[in-house]
């Protein structure tokens, strides 16, 4: 399974937070989030993210891949409270088929360095 730990932020948004965030295009008739935030993926991370999902075995009736989060509640040094976030592999994730067909190839390749062995003393 492919190891990654991703972490983000949601901050409570007033409609002055909105009107102060977009100025003349606030629109008081539009349903704006009641939190918003950011969800960072350092580079070094990314791969390892997207082989988890790529790679993963869709789950359930709506063929998902699971993805855990994790959440405190926690105060900026401004005096706001947030949610700290983190986004893990979750407990049920299982790798495809495939992924797993394609991990013993390698793992079979990097063993023999790629060459193929076809005399079986059997």
């Amino acid at each position: 399974m492919s190891d990654f730990a991703v972490n983000g932020a949601l901050f409570g948004q007033s409609s002055e937070d909105m009107k102060k965030r977009i100025g003349d295009r606030y629109d008081p008739s539009k349903n704006y989030p009641q939190y918003d935030g950011v969800v960072n993926i350092p580079a070094d991370v990314a791969y390892a993210l997207a082989d988890y999902i790529m790679n993963g075995k869709p789950i359930g009736d709506r063929n998902e891949i699971p993805l855990a989060i994790s959440g405190w509640k926690k105060t900026a040094a401004s005096g706001k409270t947030y949610l700290s976030l983190s986004f893990k592999p979750h407990y049920k994730y299982e790798r495809s088929d495939n992924a797993i067909a394609a991990d013993s190839a390698a793992s079979l390749a990097e063993a023999t360095n790629g060459e193929v062995v076809d005399d079986f003393p059997f």
